[in-house]
């Protein structure tokens, strides 16, 4: 599928969008379509690797593989319009409160004339006539300064409303995006803000932190045997058995595939051994069924690499560690827990 250095139109770009997606039996939705878009320009080179790997390997791409490719390479461009949408929103409500002050300091300092020119009146040899309608005057002015600030403060209370639920739907529209939708726990790009994060943190306390690498036995056997429904099913059932596993303060995400990773803040190697083997032992009494005939298809195990965080070494060295433990796990036969140090 490499395009070497030949250039195509927007439309054709298009025209080779939707044949790859016919081809791959996808439904041309707004994600898909940016996938292959993206790829075929050559615009996200990190994106057409990835293609490239999928297709050399699977020749075609999964609705999964879609869905984890625009989670990793094109999440952060929708993240930045809603970020755009979120700022221009805030940026015309700012604007007209910022009118209404402007507008309500210009008749406060009208205001503050007529009160200057009654008081002179006062003390000077007005007549009665003058001074009732310097009163009159004063009156006028002080109900529309009055009706000015009712105003004013109403418009305040509606953009106070109205900037809350904004940043409520940023900060909704921020969290879906770092949310994989099959399993509901975070993505890959969920995972590298949380690596960054934790990391920060134990290098600053000097407190332990420990990383494990989680793979799904047999999966692409599992998978290919019983249907990408049971797959979908399997996948749902560990994400939710290492979640009702963690404390609140632990990381899970899914790393991609059927790889999840779970960062344990404030946890010993040693000591997250044993959560690595309560995961599997409790995953060890789930049964996967077959929904439609309660078929038991058998149970579901999972290999695991563990490793400690070095406050001296980069994040991509960290990860490595325990991939290499998880590595170790696989080749000894699986369903066990290796810790790389």
């Amino acid at each position: 599928m490499a395009e070497g250095t030949v250039q195509y139109q927007p439309y054709q770009y298009a025209q080779k969008v939707l044949e790859r997606l016919v081809h791959d039996g996808l439904t041309p939705s707004p994600n898909n379509y940016a996938v292959y878009y993206y790829y075929f320009t050559g615009t996200n080179p990190n994106l057409k690797m990835a293609i490239d790997t999928l297709i050399e390997n699977q020749k075609k791409l999964t609705q999964e593989n879609c869905n984890e490719l625009y989670q990793a390479h094109l999440g952060l461009e929708a993240e930045h319009k809603v970020m755009e949408e979120t700022s221009s929103v805030i940026e015309g409500e700012i604007k007209r409160v910022l009118e209404e002050i402007d507008k309500a300091a210009t008749d406060t300092k009208q205001y503050g004339k007529t009160l200057d020119t009654f008081s002179g009146q006062l003390t000077g040899s007005a007549s009665l006539e003058q001074i009732r309608g310097a009163v009159t005057k004063v009156m006028t002015e002080t109900r529309t300064i009055s009706k000015q600030n009712e105003r004013l403060a109403g418009q305040l209370a509606q953009t106070t409303q109205q900037l809350s639920e904004v940043r409520y739907n940023f900060e909704q529209a921020h969290k879906e995006l770092q949310i994989d939708p099959l399993t509901e726990v975070g993505n890959r790009k969920y995972f590298d803000t949380q690596l960054s994060k934790t990391t920060a943190e134990a290098r600053e306390s000097a407190a332990p932190l420990t990383l494990l690498m989680v793979d799904i036995d047999h999966f692409k056997k599992f998978n290919d045997a019983y249907g990408h429904q049971i797959g979908d099913q399997v996948l749902r059932l560990v994400a939710r058995t290492l979640v009702e596993n963690l404390k609140g303060r632990d990381v899970i995400a899914r790393y991609g595939g059927e790889e999840f990773v779970i960062l344990l803040p404030q946890t010993r190697a040693t000591d997250a051994e044993k959560v690595a083997n309560q995961l599997r032992a409790s995953l060890a009494t789930k049964h996967i069924r077959k929904r439609n005939t309660n078929e038991t298809l058998g149970v579901v195990t999972i290999s695991i690499g563990a490793t400690e965080y070095r406050t001296d070494e980069e994040l991509d060295s960290f990860v490595a560690r325990a991939d290499a433990g998880l590595y170790k796990a696989k080749n000894a036969g699986r369903n066990q827990v290796v810790i790389e140090v």
